[in-house]
């Protein structure tokens, strides 16, 4: 857990974002350069592949949850939402993908279209508004203008416990309302984003269920979606943010962000290389697919970024400098 206090933020006159904080080798600059082209297709097809798993196991659980008891079918729809809104997560990073023109630099039109019709109109994302606020995030990082350094400062994210599971849960859940109201005003979700979200899950989760298996699956199908989508995704987004940075106790970039690398990082809460965020902000151009060669490409011929990148392995982890020895 983080004992440093939070820094207050300056006045806005006094203000300057945090500073890069490190230099690329120059040996390096071509890879890193290589690393920026975009892959349309794949991007096209890891949205589409999570659609259709979010889909499936949502149909799946409506006919479960109306063909036997509840009971039974209680432990697999409860990790049946763990999955969705798994899914839901990862296409919320590639919406973040599209923010940056990760898609499809080139063909920025194509980019914004494919960007919301395949991942934000599933989760309910406005893609120009979340740009807009994404940008000031790197833009004017540890200034009062980022509003995730903002969103640290209300909620305390520093703060959250991680002595145990049970301790982080509980400071998860007592900041999670909180945090989704913040995140839904600052991406200024209204009611039509909102709408159009659930009249999308409805032509893709509940009419289907229907004609699969009837009216009342059909209802059942729809609400585990609405739940998964409104309650366990929203959960699963304020764990992954507050993994992301440390602000109170440096004044660069590079030490202020944090790589979740772990496991359960990398397969439940940082889904398409989310977690290698270190080489997200130094390079906010280079793309999802790309993220992970470009970490280890560093951590094998870059000793100054192995030496000082800030890592955490696990869930409950103190992030540490890749160099120093692992602590608890």
């Amino acid at each position: 857990m983080n004992t440093h206090p939070t820094r207050p933020i300056a006045r806005l006159g006094e203000e300057r974002p945090y500073r890069k904080g490190y230099r690329l080798a120059p040996d390096l600059r071509a890879e890193i350069a290589a690393a920026h082209r975009t892959r349309p297709l794949l991007t096209m097809s890891c949205a589409a592949l999570d659609v259709v798993v979010a889909v499936s196991v949502s149909v799946a659980c409506g006919w479960l949850l109306a063909a036997v008891s509840v009971w039974v079918a209680l432990p697999l729809v409860v990790l049946g939402c763990l999955v969705v809104a798994r899914q839901l997560r990862a296409l919320e990073n590639l919406t973040h993908e599209a923010s940056h023109y990760n898609w499809a630099r080139h063909q920025r039109r194509w980019n914004d279209a494919l960007g919301w019709l395949l991942a934000g109109l599933p989760t309910g994302g406005r893609l120009s508004d979340y740009r807009e606020s994404h940008l000031r995030h790197h833009g004017r990082f540890g200034t009062s203008q980022d509003p995730d350094r903002r969103r640290y400062a209300e909620l305390d994210l520093e703060g959250m416990r991680r002595s145990s599971a049970g301790a982080f849960a509980a400071s998860v859940l007592g900041r999670a309302v909180r945090y989704q109201i913040g995140w839904l005003r600052e991406v200024r979700s209204d009611l039509s984003v909102t709408t159009a979200a659930l009249l999308w899950s409805v032509v893709v989760v509940a009419v289907p269920t229907g004609l699969f298996a009837g009216p009342f699956a059909a209802v059942l199908a729809e609400g585990f979606w609405i739940v998964s989508a409104f309650v366990v995704l929203p959960v699963l987004r304020l764990v992954a943010e507050a993994d992301e940075h440390i602000y109170s106790d440096c004044d660069t970039v590079f030490e202020a962000t944090i790589s979740n690398i772990g496991l359960v990082q990398r397969l439940l809460v940082h889904p398409h290389a989310d977690g290698y965020h270190t080489v997200h902000h130094l390079w906010p151009g280079i793309p999802h697919h790309a993220l992970r060669r470009t970490h280890l490409v560093l951590m094998s011929r870059d000793p100054e970024y192995a030496r000082r990148i800030r890592i955490r392995r696990g869930v409950l982890d103190t992030p540490r400098a890749a160099g120093a020895t692992p602590t608890r």
